[in-house]
């Protein structure tokens, strides 16, 4: 059994230098667990797991996004919302239409027609 910290497993994994959201997402997992990282995030403790270790084959970029909004405070222009954080951003666009509110029809329709922040079909597919 090894005792090296999250931080040392993704400096190893990613050939010596980690990208700086994996060492703000190992750092996270190392003082909060993997299980609290995973429920922050919206993932599974092993995909989280899988991430810092440089072995998961899903779309990192989107995991990325999320790292870079919840933890290291990037922000999106939202036309409806304004100013919020790129996970909020991407946690929006999971979110189905909703005829009974307002803000979250608003919401649907700008994330599916042209939005520059959305990766939806119909949006503008930034990263």
């Amino acid at each position: 059994m090894t005792d090296l910290t999250m931080l040392e497993k993704a400096s190893a994994a990613w050939g010596g230098v980690a990208p700086d959201w994996i060492e703000e997402l190992a750092d996270m997992a190392e003082r909060r667990g993997l299980n609290a990282c995973a429920t922050q995030l919206g993932y599974s403790s092993a995909t989280i797991s899988q991430t810092i270790s440089n072995k998961y084959r899903g779309d990192l970029s989107k995991i990325e996004d999320k790292v870079r909004g919840a933890l290291m405070g990037k922000t999106v222009m939202c036309p409806i919302l304004g100013e919020l954080g790129r996970h909020k951003c991407l946690n929006w666009q999971t979110k189905p239409r909703a005829i009974t509110n307002a803000t979250r029809t608003k919401m649907y329709h700008a994330c599916r027609n042209g939005c520059p922040h959305s990766r939806l079909k119909g949006g503008g597919n930034v990263s």
